[in-house]
């Protein structure tokens, strides 16, 4: 379990949070380790999924999609198709623009002009996988079968896969209708003189880094079942989203509708990690079929169609520069980075948070980062797990090492020399971001001390018996969870708001219904919003049900992703919790004749404060309120509250890893004996929940950094290993040990001073990893610029030029 150190609330520069003073006063559910309320039905098979839902006279959709990464289309015949037994409709391109308009684009590229990006494509693919023609018949082997017998001429076009490539001015531009180049946008932040500080510095340190694409690889993959009742003008939809009410919004534009016809239920999603934020072009397909046949259409999707129409992650490459004195001390920060959208422009585009994140935890004032968004022939990428910051953070990190080797200084003292202290923070970074508070230097300490570093030090070189090099790698890491304002989001072209929302409503039981428009995709958002709720009641925390991601039943709410849940929910719950809390004490004050003042709830009873024989059930309260009689004249009947609450900044998480390796020199083959994880994320609403989702996500981390890499041919642009079979995600066995160490530091910015923790785990493997890979091959001069790391990529690193010469 977490180790966990606590602080108190005057070591940081926040005042106390009102609410952490009333919870003060008793004994707090916030903090507790409760075991996760969703796992009871999930472990019975009791959840309920897309595939799960089998309604009577359901049909099945399957997706012709292109076999080239770049074609134009010439024909399409489906006369075969429509005649076989079981067909039921066939859409084809030019009913998709009859019938809808382009998929919206939810999180724009700043600056950047619309691609007009249709469910199914016209005139011309720009990526292997990319919709044709779409089947729903009354089987999927059937609709399947039909897709065989439709005949669509290609003419293959010259493709373009690598990202270095695209942008270079002679590259063919892939969307000429609406641009000059195949650069989507560019954005550029800065502060100070970051280049005139770069040139001018005593010790300059700079190189290109490369970031594979990868894929989130959720359990459940992408579906939705839709239904189509034309008489109550209502479609119905059950899907795999992180985001139902955003996807609402999406779909009653696309296809033409008022959004008050459109119902979507998310209620348990099978992992989603930012792949799942959005509508996807088969989720646009399934409607009009369903609302053309007036039958239920489902589409589930498998795994070949995973790699090659699902959004990809991570790919970008990052040309980061490190200006520094002789003595270390950091004075210029540049990163010039190239970020792969694929073919098109997802609901969510490609990561930005490279750009905020760039800087890490240093105190730098000069600095300059510009994103460029490039256009290839590749599956459009998406949010994934971290969206940006892992992939800053291993170029940085792996250049910190590298100029404390150029500078021989050591790698922890110069971060040391280098990192922002408690006492700088809030901290408005180069890039425009704040950090809201921490202590950065200590959380270094506690991955030096439990790595035994200065033990480490003192045997260097650490050679074992069979030949391995020993090395220690560490990362420091900044994290952003949650999003400032809606205000911020305007001027970032985003389409959605910053807040969450719930609502409070009591039933005839004595029980209390918390109603949310966040899907259970894993995160136990669940077991942590009964645990604040109970906490702002003092209920018992089996009194309260959550119910989840139905658009029909939920206020309207943003969606869980970007670590953000539970640091809005938990202002949502605090307001809405708190009103609810008020009615009820005044409605109990009439049954039991006294001031509202001097009662309390307390678990299932409202008590008088100084009388505790003198009660009353919540059910009595409850029901007074539902029906009506027994409640005071001048308050009207029900008991409910919905609040909306906005976090006034974003909350930055922090931490630093420190990984352990032992490396074969000759063949390159290492083994993670140890890896450290020391991470913040404010005050801890449940530690079981904090280590499961961090634990999870080290895995996907660990994935990204090791072994998982989607490659395309060069030539023909083909992805070559878009199987299961080929594409090496780690499994449990695949696991290096890991020992988490946690801070605690409650962050001034959100109600009881929570700060996110979803994507922790993600941001550092890769650095801490290559720089441990990097210490136990000092003697070699090797280093390392690119991932994935698999044995391979480090025997070649030994064999480049500057390690033959170390050796011969």
């Amino acid at each position: 379990m977490l180790d966990r150190v606590n602080y108190e609330l005057q070591q940081t520069n926040a005042e106390p949070d009102e609410a952490l003073q009333q919870l003060s006063s008793r004994e707090k559910q916030i903090g507790k380790q409760v075991l996760r309320v969703e796992d009871l039905r999930l472990v019975r098979g009791d959840g309920c999924f897309v595939d799960d839902e089998k309604p009577a006279r359901q049909l099945e959709m399957a997706v012709a999609r292109c076999p080239f990464p770049h074609a134009r289309i010439l024909s399409i015949d489906i006369s075969e198709a429509l005649l076989l037994p079981g067909v039921k409709h066939i859409l084809c391109p030019q009913d998709i623009v009859e019938q809808s308009e382009p998929l919206t684009v939810l999180r724009p590229v700043p600056g950047a002009p619309a691609l007009p990006y249709y469910a199914l494509a016209q005139e011309r693919a720009l990526h292997e996988g990319q919709p044709i023609v779409s089947v729903a018949a009354t089987s999927r082997a059937i609709a399947e079968d039909a897709i065989e017998l439709i005949n669509i001429e290609y003419e293959p076009l010259p493709c373009i896969t690598d990202t270095a490539r695209t942008i270079e001015p002679d590259a063919p531009v892939l969307h000429p209708e609406c641009l000059k180049s195949n650069i989507l946008a560019e954005n550029v932040d800065q502060a100070g003189e970051a280049f005139q500080k770069f040139d001018s510095a005593e010790i300059t340190i700079e190189d290109t880094f490369r970031v594979n694409r990868v894929t989130p690889l959720p359990m459940e993959t992408r579906g939705i079942l839709v239904n189509w009742r034309p008489g109550a003008r209502r479609l119905t939809l059950r899907m795999s989203t992180q985001t139902p009410h955003l996807v609402r919004k999406q779909l009653a534009e696309i296809l033409r509708m008022e959004e008050s016809c459109i119902d979507v239920t998310a209620s348990d999603v099978g992992g989603g990690f930012g792949m799942k934020l959005g509508a996807y072009p088969e989720d646009v397909l399934a409607s009009l079929h369903a609302m053309a046949v007036r039958q239920p259409v489902k589409w589930i999707e498998d795994r070949l169609e995973h790699f090659r129409s699902a959004t990809h992650g991570r790919e970008s490459l990052h040309n980061y520069r490190i200006g520094a004195t002789k003595d270390g001390k950091f004075v210029s920060l540049v990163d010039d980075y190239v970020t792969d959208l694929g073919g098109w422009n997802s609901s969510f585009g490609s990561s930005q948070l490279s750009s905020v994140t760039f800087t890490g935890p240093y105190k730098v004032t000069d600095a300059y980062v510009r994103r460029r968004v490039a256009i290839t022939n590749k599956t459009p990428v998406g949010a994934y797990r971290g969206y940006g910051q892992p992939e800053v953070n291993f170029a940085r990190e792996v250049l910190v090492d590298r100029l404390a080797r150029k500078l021989k200084i050591d790698p922890v003292e110069l971060r040391r020399k280098n990192l922002l202290q408690p006492s700088d923070l809030p901290w408005k970074t180069p890039s425009g971001a704040v950090y809201d508070s921490g202590d950065y230097p200590l959380s270094l300490d506690m991955a030096v001390k439990a790595i035994n570093y200065e033990a480490h030090c003192k045997q260097a070189p650490n050679i074992r018996a069979d030949g391995r090099r020993v090395g220690v790698g560490f990362s420091v890491f900044i994290e952003r969870t949650g999003y400032a304002s809606a205000r911020f989001l305007m001027k970032r072209g985003s389409k959605f708001g910053a807040h969450e929302s719930v609502t409070l409503r009591a039933n005839r039981s004595g029980y209390i219904d918390l109603y949310t428009g966040v899907s259970s995709i894993g995160q136990s958002a669940e077991t942590a919003m009964i645990q604040v709720c109970a906490d702002v009641l003092n209920v018992d925390i089996d009194r309260i049900r959550v119910h989840a991601g139905d658009t029909a039943s939920t206020p309207l709410n943003t969606g869980a992703f970007a670590s953000r849940t539970m640091i809005a929910a938990a202002g949502a719950i605090k307001e809405a919790g708190e009103v609810f809390r008020d009615k009820t004490l005044r409605i109990a004050a009439a049954a039991l004749e006294c001031p509202a003042s001097e009662l309390m709830i307390e678990g299932s009873l409202v008590r008088h404060r100084q009388d505790a024989q003198r009660c009353v059930p919540l059910s009595n309260v409850f029901n007074r309120a539902i029906v009506g009689q027994g409640i005071p004249a001048d308050e009207s009947p029900g008991l409910d509250a919905t609040a909306h609450y906005e976090p006034p900044e974003a909350a930055f998480a922090f931490g630093t890893a420190a990984a352990q390796v032992a490396v074969d020199p000759v063949t390159g083959e290492y083994e993670i004996e140890r890896f450290i994880l020391v991470h913040d994320c404010g005050t801890v609403v449940n530690p079981m929940l904090v280590e499961g989702q961090v634990r999870g996500a080290l895995m996907q981390g660990f994935g990204a950094a090791l072994s998982e890499e989607l490659r395309y041919d060069d030539e023909t642009g083909q992805l070559l290993n878009g199987t299961m079979m080929d594409y090496f995600a780690p499994t449990s066995a695949d696991a290096p040990p890991v020992e988490l160490l946690h801070t605690e530091i409650p962050s001034p910015v959100t109600p009881f001073g929570v700060r996110g923790v979803g994507e922790v785990g993600t941001i550092a493997p890769a650095a801490a990893v290559t720089n441990a890979i990097c210490d136990a091959l000092a003697e070699f001069n090797v280093e390392i610029s690119a991932l994935p790391l698999t044995p391979e990529a480090v025997w070649r690193a030994m064999h480049s030029p500057q390690f033959e010469q170390t050796t011969s």
